[in-house]
């Protein structure tokens, strides 16, 4: 139970940006937007895909884990074990009207084990982020109805999901890929709320826990040794949830509990239909890819107190280009990448679509002979001033290693 409704915080947010200054988070996004569901989709991605406009549906496994297909990990390299982790920092500046905020955000984005045994199988286990909260309202002032004193309230929402995932992808033919994955969706999102009067300090702390599994196909198919398409499908679920609630007042020197409950079940969270498609081809070093992404928000008939969903649309695109990848000149076996990505968003509000552009570069550093060190940069636009809305500049730097080794091999002796 919060006192002050979601939608006045944003409107709030947007026009009180200047009372924050520069501030420094260690929450995993400072986006105003995370107060909506369960908060804002998480930026982790792997290896190459983070530089080439998170695209990756068509794309194989032969230069690192893939997360964007399970089917990509039937085309590990045979007999090879991977570990791919990473993380990004995230310096964003808000504005709303003539006022502006900045802020900081370190998080990581992936850990990932993988291996393929005699070619004929891939499996990759992952722990990510799906979801981040991270806000922070301080001094929103308001009268106490029938008296002309006034209270002073704040609140910080900080956590979001995680998910826990088992990709497993096989080889049909020499062009047909097939993929499952199945993840385990779990997290807290906790708010907390300060009121302050003159003589009295009241908090409530609400805790909500969710939890859920959800599975997904994938499908990839070369063309005439040139064409690759792909296909992925992830199937609604419903993620269950409960919440504590902890009311405490500080008054006249005391401190006691108002109200306290645990495990009280909350409404569900549907997560819907996912589509996904996906193409790429390679003309001599030169890579082209191209994804298109599917959400049906809509079909999934939830409502929140700050805007409505609606059906998301994501396209992307990239290019990588390696000068020689077997030559002996360090700098001859750079990747290159670039890529361009369009989120229409799944959250709507005062009638408009919180979207977002973002442009990407990035280089594939090679590590002895196996092993990748992948740097990015993304700048990103989210949101509009128009209306109560509030826009955000983002520039996101991701690292993230690969590493690789045969094993499974049995030893030769002479």
């Amino acid at each position: 139970m919060l006192y002050i409704n979601k939608l006045k915080y944003i409107i709030v947010s947007a026009t009180l940006l200047g009372l924050f200054g520069h501030s420094q988070s260690n929450n995993l996004t400072g986006s105003p937007y995370s107060l909506f569901g369960l908060g804002v989709e998480s930026n982790s991605g792997t290896g190459r895909n983070s530089g080439l406009g998170k695209t990756g549906i068509a794309l194989d496994g032969n230069y690192g884990i893939n997360l964007y297909n399970p089917a990509s990990f039937a085309t590990l390299n045979s007999d090879e074990f991977i570990l791919d982790f990473g993380g990004t920092g995230e310096f964003a500046n808000l504005s709303g009207g003539d006022l502006s905020e900045n802020k900081s955000v370190y998080n990581f984005t992936n850990v990932s084990f993988g291996f393929n045994i005699d070619g004929k199988y891939g499996i990759v286990l992952t722990l990510k982020p799906a979801t981040s909260v991270g806000y922070e309202l301080v001094g929103l002032q308001s009268n106490i109805e029938g008296s002309n004193e006034q209270f002073t309230t704040n609140i910080q929402g900080s956590g979001g999901l995680n998910e826990l995932r088992l990709d497993y992808g096989r080889k049909i033919n020499n062009n047909l890929n097939v993929g499952v994955k199945a993840s385990h969706l779990f997290g807290t999102i906790k708010e907390s709320e300060s009121i302050l009067t003159t003589n009295s300090y009241l908090d409530v702390t609400e805790e909500n826990y969710y939890s859920g599994a959800q599975l997904g196909l994938g499908l990839q198919y070369k063309l005439l040794e040139k064409h690759n398409f792909g296909f992925t499908v992830d199937f609604p679920t419903v993620l269950k949830g409960t919440k504590d609630v902890v009311i405490g007042k500080y008054s006249n020197g005391a401190y006691s509990i108002l109200e306290e409950t645990e495990d009280e079940r909350i409404d569900n969270f549907y997560l819907p239909l996912k589509l996904g498609f996906g193409y790429s081809t390679k003309i001599k070093n030169l890579l082209l890819t191209a994804d298109y992404n599917k959400s049906f928000w809509s079909t999934t008939n939830q409502s929140d107190a700050i805007g409505s969903y609606t059906d998301q649309d994501i396209y992307g695109l990239g290019a990588s280009y390696t000068i020689n990848p077997s030559s002996k000149k360090y700098w001859k076996r750079i990747d290159y990448r670039m890529g361009l990505n369009y989120n229409s968003g799944y959250l709507k509000v005062d009638d408009t679509n919180i979207d977002t552009y973002a442009a990407t570069f990035g280089l594939g550093l090679p590590v002895g002979k196996r092993s990748k060190l992948n740097v990015s940069y993304m700048l990103s636009k989210k949101g509009t001033t128009d209306s109560i809305l509030i826009e955000e500049y983002v520039n996101t730097i991701s690292l993230n290693i690969s590493l690789s080794d045969l094993w499974f091999q049995k030893r030769k002796y002479q």
